[in-house]
């Protein structure tokens, strides 16, 4: 079995998430994926609580399975003391569906700041690592410093962020184009993100 894990705040979840998680499906033979909601110590804090968090990545997953049920989504690093980190959530994947093949799903910007993980070099023995970016023809030779790890590169050129939905729907503009209608459902039920 292939397990993909991709993590992230989702704040909110977007197209771009969606998007890339159906690739992975086909382009890196995923049979599995876990959705995990993080806190990353990268990023400032989240706009959304953990349970919006929690409950929007659950309508991604549901996105992720209209074309197919194979994915879940995970609160685990949610249920942590303190920050996550992406070596422990493998490692609890790991001990979860031991003999698996894990793949860690990131993006580019993701990618480049890997040398920076706590542990980075065992996430490389852990699970093997696919990056959707835009340069991927550029990602082996820059980083924000060390050296990147192996990785299957895939093109993916979707142009949405978090940080922009947030914006819009703070300025009370409409964000369902960026985001699967039932997260744009959930956050105007919500009065998430409003100014």
């Amino acid at each position: 079995m292939r397990t993909a894990v991709f993590g992230g705040s989702f704040d909110p979840p977007h197209n771009g998430h969606l998007a890339l998680c159906l690739y992975a499906r086909e382009l890196a033979g995923v049979d599995r994926l876990i959705v995990s909601v993080s806190k990353n110590p990268f990023k400032a804090p989240t706009d959304a609580s953990d349970d919006d968090r929690a409950a929007m990545a659950r309508l991604l997953v549901a996105e992720i399975n209209a074309a197919g049920k194979f994915a879940e989504m995970s609160d685990w690093e949610l249920q942590q003391p303190g920050p996550s980190y992406t070596i422990d959530l493998l490692r609890h994947v790991a001990a979860l569906h031991p003999g698996d093949d894990l793949v860690l799903l990131v993006g580019e910007d993701s990618y480049r700041q890997m040398p920076q993980w706590r542990e980075s070099q065992a996430i490389t023995k852990l699970c093997d690592i696919a990056v959707f970016g835009r340069s991927s023809g550029e990602l082996a030779t820059t980083s924000c410093g060390g050296t990147l790890p192996t990785a299957m590169l895939f093109d993916f050129d979707m142009p949405v962020s978090a940080t922009e939905v947030r914006q819009l729907a703070a300025a009370g503009q409409p964000v369902s184009h960026l985001i699967p209608q039932s997260i744009a459902a959930y956050i105007e039920s919500h009065g998430l993100y409003r100014a």
